[in-house]
């Protein structure tokens, strides 16, 4: 074996208390890693404060080799929700490994991966997307509809990453089905390898609970919230007969969240049970082992209720540990039990039915046995081994770069920056054209690609080298760039490139770019306006073409990217575009429909509540109703959220 640099890129590590089951799992296969002689980094992207690690954590951290890099936000990145991503990129780029570990949840490698796409970067580094669960799915283990426009944002980089990685890993095939049953360009690549157990990441024996001793303790393992269960543990524990609660204590191990503090948990159960418990603990702030030795406690039962999960840790850590436990037969959890176990520990995740599961360990006498594991935890990690020493990049294509670019420019300003850059490009034979409106100066260029050059733009002198390798790497129709906004130049404005129906709501395609002139011929081209490339770029990719846009800022923009928000602005074009083309596949379109709808519901309520009828009965035909014919319904539905009166 030949030690590889590997760089594992999370969003929190082990050793803090409250790191999630993708932390957990990213901070175990980054030990495992270690100790089997790879150099590797725990690159910990922002958006969590992180604080001082255990020393425990520390010391085995230290002990595998294992590095922790913790990056700091970086200011001024637009939209927000696109800070992250690119702020990996920054710290790979400075670094780059031979394999990157990224999450497939909030896109974190999708920055870098569309970099290494047009060129830029990553030539020599294997990209593995390590799939925990994207924001889409884990909104469904809770319940609800996405309701914030940057998690939709996230969910088109998540989307992108998995499209363009090298290899795409899930604990679950369950996982891998969901993606795919939602239209998820999933390889058929993909690989099951189920999470890196501590005593295997560490080489250790782990601490078993003792076996074979009647339930005393009742202890609600998870996060104290909906998606986990917890209404239905409240439920079950009330239709419970009251003899068998009689000396028993109810403990809950798990953060706590704001709509169920300890203060509600324990009013509920004095108001539904009767007297008789033991005691009613709730530990919110402790950490992994400290949980695990709770559990580990004699005549301890672990309840896992999840409404909707993946491959949680609190299951593997309750069959690692011999913990007996009950749980839900939900999404992915039945690949991590035993066949033979399964009808014993699993439940259907109502109330009724945990009450007669929990009903049946309560009363058995000699203690309730624990489950075993679905596969033998020693592959996961000889799986791991055998991918990142064997991966490598996938080759990039390329084809024969543009000859020749033609640059329109509409004004004397603009036509003065055209001449600065023809000067500076050196891999393209640039003809600049000043006209008076963009369909004259397409019209007198016989360039097979062009470049629209407006008064806002301030190109860098490499603007049209950088564009023109792109294009013949990554072979787009289209490729924009990030800009540097003038009112703030320390800023970045990023673009996605291909934002599907985000398109709709703003002008996430760029504000400058290469393209086909054939395509661009083909579509009304507007001038004098505050984004004309708004309308154009969403025709184009409605139309079939593919844009793609650096994660890198290659210009100056006086203006801004058009919003729905606009007036007079291209908000009402770009609307009549997408509703020419309601027979397209338009993936995402309810989605953001019911996403607006949310959020909307939300910022109008700022509390908590039932969710309303509308939002109610969106969700309803959502489900009902196939794609194609729900398009129309969607489009009417954003319009009179967007344009209102």
């Amino acid at each position: 074996m030949s030690s590889r640099r590997i760089t594992v890129v999370t969003s929190e590590p082990l050793g803090r208390a409250g790191t999630g089951g993708a932390g957990t799992a990213d901070s175990l296969l980054g030990v495992a890693l270690g100790r089997h002689g790879h150099e590797v980094e725990l690159l910990v992207a922002s958006g969590r404060d992180i604080g001082a690690l255990s020393p425990e954590w520390t010391r085995r951290y230290n002990d595998a080799g294992v590095s922790i890099r913790v990056l700091e936000a970086l200011p001024g990145v637009r939209p927000p929700s696109l800070g992250p991503t690119l702020e990996v990129f920054h710290a790979l780029r400075e670094r780059p490994p031979d394999v990157a570990v990224v999450n497939d949840w909030r896109g974190l490698g999708y920055a870098a991966l569309r970099a290494r796409q047009l060129g830029r970067a990553f030539d020599q580094t294997a990209f593995v997307v390590h799939c925990h669960g994207p924001g889409r799915v884990l909104a469904e283990f809770a319940e609800k509809v996405p309701d914030t426009v940057a998690r939709f944002t996230e969910g088109i980089t998540e989307r992108a990453s998995i499209e363009l990685a090298d290899a795409v890993i899930s604990p679950t095939a369950w996982l891998l089905g969901w993606m795919r049953a939602h239209n998820w360009p999933v390889p058929d690549s993909a690989a099951v390898i189920q999470y890196v157990r501590q005593s295997e990441a560490l080489d250790q024996s782990p601490v078993r609970a003792p076996a074979d001793v009647e339930i005393r303790r009742l202890a609600f393992f998870g996060q104290l919230r909906e998606g986990k269960g917890i209404r239905i543990f409240l439920k079950a524990l009330a239709a419970l007969e009251p003899k068998l609660l009689e000396g028993k204590e109810v403990l809950f191990l798990g953060s706590a969240t704001a709509r169920w503090p300890a203060e509600r948990i324990k009013g509920v159960l004095a108001a539904d049970l009767k007297a008789g418990l033991a005691g009613v603990l709730v530990h919110t702030h402790l950490e992994r082992e400290q949980a695990l030795k709770e559990l580990c406690k004699p005549g301890t039962l672990a309840v896992m209720p999840s409404l909707l999960d993946n491959a949680p840790n609190t299951i593997s850590e309750c069959i690692e540990h011999g913990v007996p436990f009950v749980a839900t037969r939900t999404g992915g959890i039945p690949e991590l039990v035993a066949v033979e176990d399964q009808s014993r520990v699993l439940c259907e995740a109502t109330a009724d039915d945990l009450a007669r599961a929990l009903s049946v360990a309560l009363a058995s006498k000699g203690g309730f046995k624990p489950a075993r594991h679905g596969r033998d935890p020693a592959e996961a990690l000889a799986a791991w081994l055998e991918l990142v020493e064997s991966i490598s990049p996938t080759p990039p294509g390329r084809a024969r770069p543009p000859l020749q670019v033609g640059v329109v420019a509409t004004d004397d300003d603009s036509a003065e920056r055209a001449h600065r850059l023809a000067r500076n490009t050196h891999t393209v034979e640039v003809e600049i054209v000043r006209a008076e409106s963009r369909r004259d100066g397409l019209a007198r260029t016989a360039a097979d690609w062009v470049l629209f050059l407006d008064a806002d733009d301030e190109p860098n002198d490499n603007l049209l080298d950088t564009l023109v390798a792109a294009q013949a790497t990554s072979r787009a129709d289209v490729v924009t760039a990030a800009v540097r906004p003038a009112d703030d130049p320390g800023a970045i404005q990023l673009f996605l490139g291909e934002p599907g129906a985000l398109g709709l709501t703003e002008n996430q395609y760029g504000v400058l770019g290469l393209l086909r002139s054939e395509l661009a011929a083909a579509k009304p081209l507007e001038d004098g306006s505050r984004d004309p490339d708004w309308p154009l770029f969403a025709r184009l990719t409605l139309a079939g073409a593919r844009i793609v846009s650096l994660p890198e800022p290659l210009s100056v923009h006086q203006g801004r990217p058009g919003r729905v928000s606009d007036l007079p602005g291209e908000g009402l074009l770009v609307l009549a575009a997408f509703e020419e083309h309601l027979t397209t596949d338009l993936q995402g379109l309810p989605e953001l429909a019911a996403t607006m709808a949310a959020a909307n519901s939300r910022d109008a309520t700022r509390v908590e509540g039932p969710t309303p009828p509308l939002l109610r009965r969106g969700i309803t035909v959502l489900r009902r109703q196939g794609l194609g014919e729900f398009l129309g319904g969607c489009t009417r539905v954003i319009r009179r959220i967007l344009f209102p009166g």
